[in-house]
Parts: structure tokens; C-alpha cells; sequence
């Protein structure tokens, strides 16, 4: 899966906020601050692991 520490951190935060995005979205119709919530939290997680993802992706050519 990941090669290093660091690209399984953010492979982890990844899979969480792909599932708390959708839960989000889902739980608005029954409780809408815990669907605010959720998904705020599984985007802010989206952002942040896409972000790390992009920063440690030069560090891959360094490796070869």
C-alpha cells in the first residue's frame, strides 16, 4: 500500500474523510449539525491528506 510512514498517514486520513464526506452528506437529512459536522471534517481531512500527498511527492525521485 504505502512505502513509507508518511504516505500511510496520509493513505489512512484519506480513506477516513472518503467515508466521513459521504456520511456527512448522509446524516444532514436526519440531524443537520452532525452532518455539518461530519462533513466539514471529512474535508478539511480530504484537503489535508491531498495536501501531504502533494508535498512528499518529490521525495519519491530522491529515493531511486
Amino acid at each position: 500500500m504505502a512505502a513509507n510512514r508518511q504516505q500511510g498517514g496520509y493513505l489512512a486520513a484519506f480513506i477516513v474523510a472518503f467515508v466521513a464526506l459521504p456520511a456527512g452528506a448522509i446524516a444532514l437529512s436526519s440531524n443537520p449539525i452532525i452532518g455539518v459536522i461530519l462533513g466539514l471534517g471529512g474535508l478539511a481531512l480530504m484537503i489535508l491528506s491531498l495536501v501531504g500527498f502533494y508535498r512528499i511527492k518529490p521525495l519519491e525521485s530522491m529515493n531511486d
